[in-house]
């Protein structure tokens, strides 16, 4: 299945104490649309950095880390992962 495009979901600019992740819609060439958290190194490392936190890791299945919220950043990362076929595995699909 091919990716046609993408759109951030949530505004990614934010603090440099920000910890939230940020999601973003994929759509693709048959018209179906699938979901992915992304997060930044820095933004991932504020997250686990809270003393509330618990518990005190995670696992998300689809998480995408890339190293800036740029969008060429991002659109390199999703194009590589579909060019492994690993873009399904790293999104949900969108209800």
């Amino acid at each position: 299945m091919k990716l046609m495009h993408w759109c951030f979901d949530d505004d990614p600019r934010g603090p440099l104490d920000e910890w939230n992740w940020v999601e973003i819609t994929m759509t693709f060439e048959n018209g179906s649309k699938r979901w992915s958290i992304l997060y930044t190194p820095d933004r991932l490392k504020n997250s686990l950095s809270r003393m509330n936190i618990d518990p005190p890791g995670l696992f998300i299945k689809h998480m995408i880390i890339v190293r800036s919220y740029d969008e060429s950043d991002i659109e390199r990362t999703l194009r590589f992962l579909e060019s492994e076929n690993e873009l399904l595995n790293a999104s949900k699909p969108l209800n």
